[in-house]
Order: structure tokens, then sequence, then C-alpha cells
């Protein structure tokens, strides 16, 4: 077998790996158990929601961005393997994969045309984004840009103008 190139060194402009190794793909028992890749060389944080960790890299061939490594309950992570997953790697419970994770700290932003077009709609409104805690602006721009339709998002970005005026935070709490 000819040497591996790593793709996400060249696509995704990755530090140093956080695992590069070979794991045994498991499930846990019980009816609609999911199936997984332990990973007990990672702690959970206690710093993240849910002890959650994002991460970028590759499953044997699949590589993936923007995924969450979720706790086991012991103080370790693991990785979930999903059907769709599973099925583009030709794995199952039993079989070995190889596994490549780096941490994955990239930020959703809004697109330069929503930043212009806050621009256009008044001179403050911009640097009043800017402002906002980097949290709060993801939050914001992950809201604006998942919107169904372009209706949709004009109207979440009238929310978010009426929001940097003084407004009520536009997005609903769950």
């Amino acid at each position: 077998m000819g040497e591996w190139i790593n793709p996400l060194e060249i696509a995704l402009d990755t530090s140093e790996a956080i695992v590069k190794v070979s794991y045994l793909v498991e499930k846990f028992p019980g009816k609609g158990g999911w199936t997984y890749v332990a990973l007990p060389e990672l702690k959970n944080s206690k710093n993240t929601p849910f002890g959650w960790r994002q991460v970028k890299g590759r499953i044997d061939s699949y590589i993936f961005e923007k995924y969450k490594l979720m706790p086991m309950g012991n103080g370790h992570l693991f990785l979930p393997l999903n059907a769709s997953v599973r099925k583009q790697i030709k794995k199952s419970v039993g079989d070995v994969v190889e596994v490549e994770l780096y941490d994955d700290f990239r930020t959703i932003v809004l697109t330069e045309e929503i930043l212009e077009s806050l621009e256009w709609s008044g001179p403050s409104y911009r640097p009043k984004y800017e402002a906002l805690e980097s949290k709060n602006k993801e939050r914001l721009a992950k809201w604006i840009l998942d919107a169904a339709n372009d209706r949709i998002q004009l109207q979440r970005i009238l929310s978010l103008l009426d929001f940097l005026d003084g407004g009520p935070y536009p997005i609903k709490k769950a």
C-alpha cells in the first residue's frame, strides 16, 4: 500500500493532529445503541457545552469537518459513526478504522455581502456588530445563514438591525 497523502493539510489548513491512530468500531449495548470509536486519549472538557469537542479530520477515506466528539460518561470522548458514514467507509462493528483528528476552531462569520448590507443600512451598524462578543456574532451569523430561504434571511437581517439599534435580541431562547 502506498504512502497516504493527507488531503486535510492541503484543503483544511490544519495544525498538529490531536489523534492519528487505528481504532476498533464499537456499539453501545441495547436497541438503538450508537456505533462509535472510543478515544481514550481525549478527555471531555468542562468548558464546552455538554463536554463536546469540535473536530475535523478523516475516518479512513471519509473527510469531515465541524464534527462533535461526545463524552462517554467515563471522562473520555467518543467519535459517533452514523449509518451514512459507516456506509461510505464500508465498515461495521468489529472493524478497524484509521482516524485522524484536528481541533476545528473555525467560526461561522457573515458573508461580506451581508456585512456590506449592514453598512448600507447606516454607518453605525457594522461597527456595532463587530463590537459584539465573538460567541454572540457567531450565533447571530449561524442564525442568519441557516435561514431556509432569502425572504427569511432578509427578515433575520432586519431583526439584527433592530437589535443593533437597541431592540430585543432576535434569537428566541429554546
